[in-house]
């Protein structure tokens, strides 16, 4: 994880009366570094196969965290809320319709965009198709 983002973490939940532990931790390095949507489920089952001891309560308590501060972002996909960790840069999401491999887009092709009668202040954008990857396992098919 970034030492930036490591920092902004740490300074807003210390704003919120929240401790920075080992597990939370952890937990964020392993989430930020994360390339998939995953339920919360998942990220459980992920993060104990690297030996890092979390609860499932934890982790719903990080992503709404997260949420809150603008890090995360939530995607309801057949009906079961999966995460992604947002950096705070403005950008757009690339989502992988078959592996939900996430792909962040920092170029923003619609900042100069004007529409007669607004003023924008902001917007929000997220591309789905399929990835290199799940292409070509397709095309051996």
């Amino acid at each position: 994880m970034k030492k930036e983002i490591e920092t902004f973490i740490t300074d807003t939940l210390h704003k919120k009366g929240m401790r920075m532990t080992k597990p939370k931790k952890e937990f964020l390095d392993f989430f930020t570094s994360e390339e998939y949507l995953k339920t919360p489920q998942e990220l459980l089952e992920d993060i104990k196969k690297h030996n890092i001891n979390i609860g499932l309560t934890t982790v719903y308590r990080m992503l709404n965290y997260l949420m809150e501060a603008g890090l995360t972002k939530s995607y309801s996909i057949n009906g079961e809320l999966r995460y992604i960790f947002c950096p705070p840069d403005h950008h757009y999401h690339m989502i992988c319709v078959k592996c939900l491999r996430v792909k962040n887009i920092f170029d923003c092709p619609v900042k100069d965009v004007k529409v007669e009668g607004f003023k924008i202040q902001s917007h929000q954008v997220d591309f789905f198709g399929i990835c290199d990857q799940c292409e070509k396992e397709e095309v051996k098919k």
